[in-house]
């Protein structure tokens, strides 16, 4: 069904892709509000979680080799409820890819173009991604790394913002009871382990037991990435106002000016956005198709390209809300406990156990 194959940098760079670009513009906003100045414990603690969720899923996947996610679970558990655990990953990758749909057209509308239809928006995404998905995982891959250079800009502005930065607004340290700073790594957490996609990518790697590496390299670059954009937004903001803000590493940028000749850098946030927002919908629209056609059996998932790009817009639209503050809010409510417990955690740690009772699959890579 899918004849590319990708090397392991090809895939740490997806993996980059499949958490960054969303999860860089709310975190900091999400994790502050629980743990205020200590949120970056929080992400240092969803950094080392997700670590662990993403060896469980390689060591599962690893046992079946050249099968995806979608494959191996009727392996483990039977044709009828295989079939509901592959459905369920089915419809996450559209909830996933809706999602990133909807967070990408209230993002430019409200920074950039707020007087421009946001199905405008959601439909230049979709095309964008369906043409990539339809010539597969390696245009996928080589368009993702065009998202390199520009997470390299995003160092330099961050290092250009230090001259706003002042310690003393991460003061008092470890003031913050631990029941808050745990509720604030919960959401990023979530995003971290979004890398459960790898499950789907190991079939097509051309060296399959470099995936640990892979995954560990790009929960640690994710993990690093987003603990800097909470201390960035905190050093330069403090807790407060960074909690109100909705975007704080975006309006961060915006402060940035050196002798009024470098500023207005907030292009460089808007660059990375429209290049991830692409990628990173993309993984999650290649993970629906390519799920959705194994589940019933298809011999070729590109029929589904067009169809389910429509499902996509619609679900963006039907699922979360008119504004930010509603999407935002459904992560906390409703996605924790189905994708983190569920399809995170739950069902890949089940999967393994069962697997490993049954004497289900090879020995692991």
């Amino acid at each position: 069904m899918e004849q590319g194959k990708i090397d392991s940098n090809q895939a740490f760079l997806l993996m980059l892709s499949t958490v960054l670009p969303t999860a860089i513009l709310t975190v900091p906003d999400v994790a502050v509000k629980f743990a205020k100045q200590d949120a970056w414990i929080s992400l240092v603690i969803a950094t080392l979680v997700a670590m662990a969720i993403a060896v469980l899923i390689v060591n599962l996947s690893l046992r079946f080799p050249e099968k995806t996610l979608f494959v191996y679970p009727e392996e483990i558990l039977g044709k009828v409820s295989g079939k509901i655990v592959i459905g369920l990953y089915v419809w996450w990758y559209l909830q996933l890819g809706s999602a990133t749909i909807r967070e990408f057209s209230f993002f430019l509308v409200t920074v950039s173009m707020p007087d421009t239809p946001m199905i405008v928006f959601s439909i230049i995404i979709v095309v964008v991604s369906a043409y990539a998905v339809y010539n597969g995982l390696e245009v996928l891959s080589r368009f993702n790394q065009l998202f390199i250079p520009v997470t390299g800009l995003l160092v330099i502005v961050f290092l250009l913002s230090t001259k706003d930065m002042k310690l003393t607004r991460l003061l008092p340290l470890f003031d913050t009871n631990m029941s808050s700073v745990l509720k604030g790594a919960v959401t990023p957490t979530m995003w971290l382990a979004e890398i459960v996609t790898i499950g789907v990518i190991i079939p097509y790697l051309n060296k399959p037991k470099e995936a640990y590496r892979v995954v560990v390299l790009a929960t640690l670059t994710n993990g690093f990435l987003l603990t800097a954009s909470v201390l960035e937004a905190l050093l330069i903001f403090a807790p407060h106002l960074t909690a109100d803000w909705l975007y704080p590493i975006y309006n961060a940028v915006r402060v940035v000016s050196i002798a009024h000749i470098v500023e207005r850098l907030e292009s460089v946030i808007l660059v990375l956005w429209l290049i991830g927002g692409f990628v990173k919908l993309g993984v999650f629209y290649y993970a629906a198709v390519l799920g959705s056609a194994q589940w019933l059996g298809l011999k070729d998932y590109r029929s589904l390209v067009v169809p389910l790009g429509v499902i996509l817009v619609a679900l963006s639209y039907l699922l979360y809300g008119n504004n930010i503050v509603d999407l935002l809010d459904y992560f906390a409510e409703a996605w924790v406990p189905f994708d983190l417990l569920v399809l995170e955690v739950g069902i890949p740690l089940a999967l393994l156990s069962i697997a490993l009772i049954r004497g289900k699959g090879g020995k692991k890579g």
